[in-house]
Formats: C-alpha cells, structure tokens, sequence
C-alpha cells in the first residue's frame, strides 16, 4: 500500500481497456511531473502499473462486454471488484479519485466514491451526446469536474450543470510519443506491397470472434476484384494474433499479421476496414480511408436504433458532423456489402482523395499533444483550491 503518511496527494485512477489504461497511465505521468510526491492507486492494466500506480485490480480483458447478456454475466465479477476497490479506499483515504472513460463501471463507482466525500473527476467522460443521453443527469449528481476531450461536449456538460473543462483529445499525447518503426516500414514484409488493406478487428476477443469472420469474408470477396491488394491485420497480443489467424485460416484468406505493430501498419495502409471506436480516429491521423463496421446482434442493433442520438457511429463522423467515411450496423453476415462499399471507394480516386481531405481535417481537430498535462493541471488546481 502507498505511504498514507506522504505529504503529496493520493490520488485513486479507475480505468478500463487498453485504451483507457494507456490515456490512464500517460495522465498519472503527467500529475507526477507536476506533483512529484503524489501517489497513485488504480483499477486499470499494466500500463498504469508501469506507470507507478499500485495496481488494485487488473481490468482488461475480464470484463469486456458486447451487449446486454454478455454484461449479466460480469455482474457478480463486477460488484466483487467495486466492493474489494471501496475497502481499499476507506483504508486509503485518498484526496482525489479520477475516472477514465469504462462508462459502464464507472458511472456506477462515482455514486460510491461522492457518498465518501471523495471528489471525483471524469477524464475522457461518457458519450452522453452520442447515446443514452439521459446518463449526463446521474453524471451531474456523481461527479465534481468533467475533463472533456471534444470542444463540443464543454457546453452540452456545462449547460446541465457540470463544473467542465475542455482539455483535448489524450490520443494528440500518444501521437507525440509514439515513434514509428521506419525499417519496418521501408524494409518489413509489407515494403514492396502496391495495395495494402488493414483489417483492425478491434481490442476485445468476443469482438473480435463476432466481427473479425465478416472482415475475412469482405476481404476474400475484394481481392477477387483487386488480386493485388495485401491484407494486414494489427493485434496488440499474441492472444489475438493466434485468434485471427485462426479465423482468417477458416475463412480462406490469406493475410499477414503482426503484433504490436498498429501504427506501422496504419501508416502503410492504403484502405481499412474498421471496427468502430478508437481505431478510427488513430485511422484518421494516418489519412487512412475506411469503412467503419459494428457487429452486433438482432437486439442489438434496435437497442441502437433506440439510443443513439446521433445519426452517425463513427468518431470521425461525429467529430465532421456529417458522413465522411461509410459505415455500418449489422448484425448478419453482410459481407458483399461491405466489399462493394469498399470497392467503389478504391476505384474512384476522386472520392478517394476527397476523403482523404476530409479526414485529414478531423485528424486535425485531435493531434494536438497536451491533454495529460492540461487534465494534470485541472486536477491539481482544483485540489489546491478545495484544501484552502
């Protein structure tokens, strides 16, 4: 356990997925630079770990859900970990907990934190804007400051009385301090490729098991049409790397894949074919073009249809305001479609390089570098202004 006789600030981080514990991780380095006596305790992943954060619980992978059956079955898992993480923090008693986007936990764990006085922070808040708009009034009663990552959502959090602070998309951070392999990229297997095509089967093994097959089918059903094209799938762990294998071997495609290895690859693509989230908008950064997918099931896609919004799901849609980039909900096998989609985009290189442009620009709207370190400084000031 952290020294509780510490002068500097303990500080208690939940976050969730790869994602969240990266953005997780670069924001307790950040308040470390600026508060070099804080401590830090966390529901997070290695990175935050790595980081210098007593890991409480590891939240990757275990808990990771697509719809509403899969999150019945986490329930008790779920409520054991919250429960373990507030015996802790009775004991610890820290001045500050920050929560880090994994909505479905954290919302939640925020009403636990505000009955023990704790102020409790929201970095990369909740897509309230986006679906279930209604979860902003229980955010308003839970939470004392939202640090929001969309210059849009400032208002929106502001304007149901929120005490909110725009601080800028954490990816321009990850971007600054991310450096590319370049032998890979002038040298590796994929150097001489005239065409490359990413598959990105996203970060969540039943994710991946649901939608991965009908990129695979899309994919056999392009190089029919484009026999040059070369498919390259991105996995950040060898878990997943075995799984699409497996899955691409099934379905008859012959792809290469590579671990650790996404940015690389994303600045080589000249097509993807996307799973919605995060992904697109590291897409956008490269001035990769896509087709953005989201498998799910019958109910899931009326769930959708009932709390979505926005007309979009993409984030670099949303982000545009208008349909940049093709994408699609569905929850059959549409693989034809999706290759016909990507196909007619390929081929016309006007509308190619129109998108190109227009991604170029919402890229822009998120490269800057400096969330941490402005989330850091809101944090802390507002620390020091509740302790005087």
């Amino acid at each position: 356990m952290p020294d509780a006789l510490n002068p500097g600030p303990r500080i208690l981080i939940s976050a969730g997925e790869p994602s969240g514990d990266l953005h997780a991780a670069n924001l307790v380095g950040a308040l470390r630079d600026a508060a070099p006596g804080a401590q830090f305790a966390a529901l997070g992943g290695g990175k935050i770990e790595t980081a210098g954060a007593l890991l409480l619980h590891n939240m990757l992978g275990q808990f990771a859900v697509m719809g509403l059956v899969d999150a019945f079955r986490v329930v008790r898992a779920v409520t054991r970990v919250r429960n373990d993480a507030l015996a802790f923090v009775d004991s610890w008693k820290p001045h500050a907990a920050v929560l880090v986007d994994y909505p479905g936990f954290n919302i939640n764990f925020a009403k636990h934190l505000k009955r023990r006085g704790i102020p409790v922070f929201y970095y990369i808040c909740p897509q309230v804007w986006a679906w279930a708009p209604w979860r902003i009034r229980k955010i308003a009663r839970r939470i004392d400051k939202a640090l929001v990552v969309f210059p849009f959502e400032e208002e929106l959090y502001r304007r149901h009385g929120i005490d909110v602070s725009y601080v800028g998309h954490p990816l321009g951070d990850v971007f600054a301090a991310r450096e590319l392999e370049g032998r890979f990229i002038e040298e590796g297997p994929l150097a001489g490729a005239g065409l490359v095509v990413s598959l990105l089967p996203g970060s969540r093994t039943r994710e991946i098991e649901r939608g991965f097959p009908v990129k695979v089918a899309a994919a056999r059903r392009i190089r029919e049409e484009l026999p040059e094209a070369t498919f390259a799938v991105p996995v950040v762990k060898d878990e997943h790397a075995r799984l699409v294998e497996r899955l691409a071997g099934e379905g008859g495609l012959d792809c290469r894949v590579f671990v650790g290895r996404t940015y690389e690859i994303m600045k080589m693509s000249h097509f993807a074919l996307a799973t919605s989230g995060t992904a697109t908008l590291e897409l956008a950064h490269f001035g990769v073009p896509m087709v953005v997918l989201y498998r799910t099931s019958a109910a899931g896609v009326l769930t959708k249809k009932l709390l979505l919004t926005t007309p979009h799901i993409c984030l670099v849609n949303i982000i545009a305001g208008r349909r940049v980039v093709p994408e699609l909900v569905y929850c059959r096998n549409h693989a034809e479609k999706i290759a016909d989609m990507a196909l007619e985009i390929i081929r016309d290189a006007e509308r190619l390089e129109k998108m190109k442009q227009e991604i170029a620009a919402v890229a822009a709207r998120i490269d800057s570098p400096g969330a941490s370190r402005r989330a850091a400084g809101e944090i802390l000031t507002t620390l020091t202004l509740n302790s005087r």
